[in-house]
């Protein structure tokens, strides 16, 4: 039986192992692929990433090329930095949030090159996603409809008794309350994109579909050093109001590839971002294309923190930064020499002092230890005998006993020592000890 149970246990630990490493390989796998990241992300490497641009810039010697983990409100971005924002997306494009306007203003004013890609969109589902806004409206403003309702008396005789009641006064601190809810900002301020940048955002309906799905089409530019026609996947292109911009690249007239100075730096905005995949690497490259839009900067910094990936600093960090982790990890391993010193004696103790556990009594008085030391080193045959002895010795110079009480408390322990064990009576001779003394200090 206990065979049978090691056997048993062993193959559950076995299964449990498998079925973990299974899970990691998994985990691991997937990670590998990035198809848990947002598309257009840098750390995805399946078809709709950009790990092998990022890869890819990275064997070149004369280039730096890192992430952007942190939200772009705290980022310090160097003149000589092209900042790559890929996969933008936003429901409504003519809104920017202003910190996100700022980061991107520090960045151009400085000299930087300002790279922002949108995520390709479609008109035709928009109107799908509006029809439903619109049907929810109209279906919430039916069940409010006091002509549908079966309670409308009961609604319209509420609202009549509300309009029939007179105005509240409030008073002036309840006033000044309101005035000032009403002139509070709000906490996330945007900034309009037509006024800020000059640019507006519009959708071409008249693309090629099949099966309610667009195909792509061709950009095509008049630049020499740019390649003269590329797959387009998306129906997003841009409206502009400043002559400021230079079209890169037009789909059917219409500019979906931009590009202007602003402050010392440069902006460059694409409708569609394609073109940067991992797909387009393997299947549709463009270098020229991509080496204008990376410009002439040393430095490619890749956003991710627009995709949600951003790293919250925390005590650990802090550590690691101004390097407090060998600190700490010295304190931690002179806390294991202390334990360990004090659990292992490097030199083995005295024996006189480790006490035993028969050297070791609880629970009991000097009377009681000193009877039970007696009983373990006097027999009851020799108790007698000893006890006289002290007696005598301790007694000898008393002026009160005489030199014949001596003799009669001898000769009563010879005889009782003389006799044999099994009738020696330690008792008996005891009260006849205590009998003799106790007369002749009666006489004296």
């Amino acid at each position: 039986m206990r065979i049978n149970n090691t056997i048993r246990s062993i193959v559950l630990a076995l299964v449990l192992l498998s079925f973990m490493g299974g899970t990691v390989h998994l985990f691991i796998l997937r990670f590998e692929t990035g198809d848990v990241y947002p598309a257009y992300s840098s750390l995805r490497s399946d078809p709709l990433g950009a790990r092998a641009l990022y890869e890819s810039l990275q064997n070149f010697d004369d280039i730096v090329v890192s992430r952007n983990y942190q939200l772009l409100h705290s980022v310090k971005l160097e003149p000589d930095t092209t900042f790559l924002y890929l996969g933008a997306s936003s429901p409504e494009y003519d809104s920017v949030p202003e910190e996100l306007v700022n980061a991107f203003d520090r960045l151009t004013k400085s000299g930087g090159r300002l790279v922002v890609s949108y995520l390709p969109v479609h008109k035709k589902t928009e109107k799908k996603v509006k029809k439903t806004c619109n049907k929810k409206k109209l279906n919430a403003e039916d069940r409010t409809d006091p002509k549908t309702d079966d309670g409308a008396g009961d609604s319209m005789q509420n609202n009549q008794n509300h309009v029939d009641k007179p105005p509240v006064n409030k008073s002036e601190s309840q006033k000044k309350d309101d005035r000032a809810s009403t002139k509070r900002p709000t906490e996330n301020k945007s900034v309009s994109m037509k006024k800020h940048w000059g640019i507006g955002f519009e959708f071409n309906e008249n693309l090629p579909a099949d099966n309610d799905k667009y195909l792509a089409v061709d950009a095509t530019t008049n630049r020499p050093n740019l390649p003269p026609a590329i797959s387009w996947h998306t129906n997003l292109y841009f409206d502009l109001f400043d002559n400021a911009w230079q079209v890169i690249y037009a789909c059917k007239g219409r500019p979906v590839i931009i590009e202007r100075p602003f402050g010392e730096g440069t902006i460059v905005l694409s409708a569609d971002s394609f073109f940067v995949s991992n797909e387009a690497l393997r299947s549709e490259r463009h270098p020229q294309l991509l080496i204008w839009l990376m410009g002439s900067n040393s430095k490619m910094v890749f956003d991710e923190a627009h995709f949600g990936i951003a790293k919250q600093p925390g005590v650990a960090s802090l550590l690691r930064h101004y390097r407090f982790h060998w600190f700490f990890a010295a304190l931690a391993v002179m806390a294991l020499l202390f334990v360990w010193k004090n659990a292992v004696y490097f030199v083995p103790p005295v024996k006189d002092e480790v006490l035993t556990t028969a050297e070791v009594v609880s629970e009991k008085d000097f009377t009681q230890g000193l009877i039970a030391l007696l009983r373990r080193n006097l027999g009851g045959a020799k108790i007698l005998e000893v006890c006289g002895k002290e007696w005598e010795q301790t007694f000898k110079k008393d002026k009160h006993f005489q030199v014949a009480t001596f003799e009669r408390v001898n000769s009563i322990l010879q005889t009782k020592s003389s006799s044999s064990k099994k009738k020696t009576d330690p008792v008996d001779g005891y009260r006849k000890i205590s009998i003799i003394i106790s007369k002749d200090k009666a006489y004296e």
